[in-house]
């Protein structure tokens, strides 16, 4: 099951969890984040839910073409991406 999306923006990668969850749950979920080094924030969806949304700056310049540095930055994705869908699945 995928419970986190990634894109990158403005310099961030940015990740997501797929699913809302209660308060309880998002507050672990965003500890989780946090602990993997993300600017993270709880998103009200709707009710008691909420999503988990991180940012992870990285050192990519998209206007200067070295394809080494994007390399570095899909690493990233790929490692944080795989240790936050390992994580949240327990939840």
């Amino acid at each position: 099951m995928k419970n986190i999306e990634c894109h990158y923006k403005d310099g961030s990668l940015i990740f997501c969890t797929t699913h809302s969850y209660n308060y309880t749950t998002a507050h672990k979920i965003l500890d989780v984040f946090n602990v993997q080094g993300l600017i993270s924030v709880m998103r009200k969806k709707s009710g008691d839910s909420f999503l988990i949304i991180g940012s992870l700056p990285v050192n990519y310049d998209p206007f200067n073409n070295h394809n080494n540095d994007w390399n570095a930055v899909i690493s990233e994705l790929k490692r944080t991406k795989e240790t936050l869908e390992l994580e949240v699945q327990a939840f």
